[in-house]
């Protein structure tokens, strides 16, 4: 890999067909009982999350909310060949981390009009973990949320660090890049890296 250069894209309707066959043909190759997720839990109430079981319909809403914007984030290619991703968007536009914070009585000291950007989800092709991918999406992510008047990056890394599938990014990752914890909420942590200094 080090011959070839890694390039971050932001994810956008005309790159739906590299993301399907990222999600369809590389991600999952090793846990195939995972290929139905389709990146869908943070932007579903989990009422919602829970019932869209059927692999068909989970795709269709995948689709949908890629041609519509409302899924976001970036895409990592490698030789033409997308082999990580990043979900990315305000904290505002995902109903699950809404709802579940409001269910706990989560809450943070935040004013109201806090551009606060979140961090749900890496997923790495099985052979390129641990080479750096997700570093290099997590960068970029930080960079555009500055530039975007973002004041601050929020994510949830699980706890439990032995959890084999730390799908919202590792604690170890985080704490590298310069985020700190705000708070442990038992099954996931919620940490921040402040963006004003960017």
């Amino acid at each position: 890999m080090e011959k070839h250069m890694v390039t971050i894209q932001p994810l956008c309707p005309e790159l739906c067909e590299d993301w399907l066959g990222f999600f369809e043909k590389i991600a999952f190759v090793d846990h195939g009982e995972w290929a139905f997720c389709y990146c869908l839990e943070g932007h579903l109430d989990p009422e919602t999350n829970d019932k869209l079981t059927e692999l068909k319909d989970r795709r269709k809403k995948a689709v949908e909310l890629i041609e519509t914007g409302e899924m976001q984030g970036y895409l990592a290619y490698l030789d033409n060949m997308v082999v990580g991703w990043c979900n990315t968007n305000d904290r505002k536009k995902y109903k699950y981390i809404t709802e579940m914070f409001q269910r706990i009585g989560y809450q943070t000291n935040d004013k109201a009009d806090a551009k606060v950007k979140s961090v749900y989800c890496f997923l790495i092709a099985p052979e390129y973990r641990g080479k750096g991918i997700a570093q290099s999406l997590l960068k970029r992510v930080c960079e555009d949320a500055a530039q975007d008047g973002y004041s601050c990056i929020e994510a949830y890394p699980f706890s439990d660090k032995k959890f084999e599938y730390q799908y919202h990014g590792t604690s170890g990752m985080y704490e590298r890049n310069g985020f700190f914890e705000i708070a442990d909420l038992n099954y996931v942590k919620v940490v921040r890296k402040n963006l004003f200094c960017l």
